[in-house]
């Protein structure tokens, strides 16, 4: 997955998350900080608005937000942008994208489970953990089936997925662990900020996660040291009618 890449207004603006609230924003700045050693200069704050320039590869750079249109990176200069610029616009939004969909993500049990039977009867070759409380897991060779993807959110949703080719599998994954944190950037909003709005985008994304096909609400605890906010597993028992 790549950021989306806009240039109908006369530069380069690449949409790091086109729906988001303003800690996604917070979140996206420290990667650019902690990660790629930028610094942010000029930061104008508005009520529903942020601009917050910066330099990279001695170009300036706006990372922007707005609760409309979500989070982008673009040339400060605008229309009067280089080549250079607009370039840098992409190469950096590019790195952070990859940044984001991989940030909390490592393997599961360090590697251990690879080459084991997994869940589908398969040959575990992929197994990731999120730190938050989630996992993905592909296994090739389950009885007629090439590939099957396990993906779950501890103590929320479990559903599997099956793929013939495994490059498809593969983006699949990327795809899930993309849209899985986007489950858990909701849960870094304040819990009395959570309204119902709040709530319906998290039951659509819980949603598009499982593509709206059937999907099996786990039984089991959730791991001893997942950080899902307990206020998530209350409206997910709420919804199922779980104890």
């Amino acid at each position: 997955m790549k950021p989306k890449l806009e240039t109908d207004k006369g530069w380069t603006e690449a949409i790091i998350d086109n729906d988001c609230e303003f800690e996604k924003f917070y979140s996206v700045a420290g990667v650019l900080s902690n990660y790629f050693n930028l610094t942010f200069s000029n930061r104008l704050n508005d009520l529903d608005t942020l601009y917050w320039d910066f330099e990279y590869k001695g170009n300036e750079l706006v990372l922007h937000y707005n609760i409309y249109l979500g989070i982008s990176i673009f040339p400060k200069a605008f229309k009067s942008a280089t080549e250079t610029d607009n370039l840098s616009v992409v190469e950096i939004s590019t790195l952070l994208f990859q940044k984001l969909i991989d940030l909390d993500w490592s393997d599961f049990e360090g590697g251990k489970t690879i080459g084991t039977k997994g869940s589908e009867s398969g040959t575990i070759i992929t197994d990731i953990e999120n730190a938050n409380g989630a996992r993905v897991t592909l296994e090739k060779d389950c009885g007629n089936i090439p590939f099957a993807i396990t993906i779950g959110i501890y103590g929320l949703m479990f559903h599997t997925h099956f793929e013939s080719d495994l490059k498809i599998a593969e983006e699949y994954i990327i795809d899930s662990k993309f849209r899985i944190n986007k489950i858990f950037d909701l849960y870094d909003v304040p819990e009395e900020k959570r309204s119902e709005f709040w709530q319906t985008k998290h039951d659509r994304q819980i949603n598009e996660l499982a593509e709206m096909t059937e999907t099996t609400i786990t039984e089991e605890k959730p791991a001893a040291n997942s950080t899902l906010p307990k206020a998530g597993r209350s409206l997910w028992q709420k919804l199922f009618g779980s104890e």
